[in-house]
């Protein structure tokens, strides 16, 4: 009896941190960024270069997609595996090797598909933490249909030896539940600085290719 009671406790501390984080989940939803984005951060869909230097605006220059070097130059200075430094000295390498005359275009160009092609891997993380927001939202409803089946289960267990077994598998089931989705929703704070991250590379780049223009 007194291991049912310390179960029963256990699950309704359980219970209500499940609530509290699915709180705080909906009152996010009810933002301006949409119903499933759960960062504290705003969500914006799309960088420009505008908000990244204080160059001209690139948006429109599409030419580096038909340069093999240029891509392959943007693929690497992306890339977050690559420390910040080396893809500083791959920028200034990039601007030695062009003609004075030349160099600045070549490196608005390097910025424009820099703009380009960090926005569509930032795309893909945005849409990766929303829909890791979901999948909460479906395991939250999850554990509101187990609770309300265990306060049957309880109810029935008082004369019903079979409701009783019921009961236990059902309590195991709903602490497991509740520990994935408690741990999955710690995870969202560290998910939700990668966008964050990404914006800061792209404007260090950026910062980095305005210091080897004239313009």
């Amino acid at each position: 009896m007194e291991a049912a009671i310390t179960r029963s406790r256990t699950i309704t501390g359980l219970i209500a941190a499940s609530v509290i984080a699915l709180g705080a989940a909906q009152a996010l939803a009810a933002s301006a960024n949409g119903p499933d984005w759960p960062c504290v951060q705003r969500r914006v869909a799309t960088m420009t270069s505008a908000q990244m230097w204080d160059g001209p605006d690139v948006d429109d220059l599409t030419q580096w997609r038909d340069n093999d070097e240029m891509k392959k130059l943007i693929a690497l200075l992306v890339s977050r595996r690559v420390p910040l430094d080396q893809a500083t000295d791959a920028i200034a390498q990039f601007a030695a090797a062009q003609r004075s005359d030349e160099r600045d275009q070549a490196l608005k160009l390097l910025f424009a598909g820099l703009v380009d092609t960090t926005n569509n891997d930032r795309a893909i993380v945005l849409h990766g933490i929303e829909r890791f927001q979901q999948r909460q939202k479906a395991r939250a409803a999850e554990i509101e249909r187990q609770a309300a089946e265990l306060r049957q289960l309880k109810e029935q267990a008082a004369s019903d030896e079979r409701a009783r077994a019921e009961l236990t598998a059902a309590e195991e089931r709903h602490q497991w539940d509740v520990r994935v989705f408690t741990e999955r929703q710690q995870s969202i704070p560290l998910a939700c600085e990668v966008p964050v991250l990404i914006e800061q590379r792209l404007f260090e780049l950026g910062r980095a290719i305005r210091t080897h223009m004239s313009e």
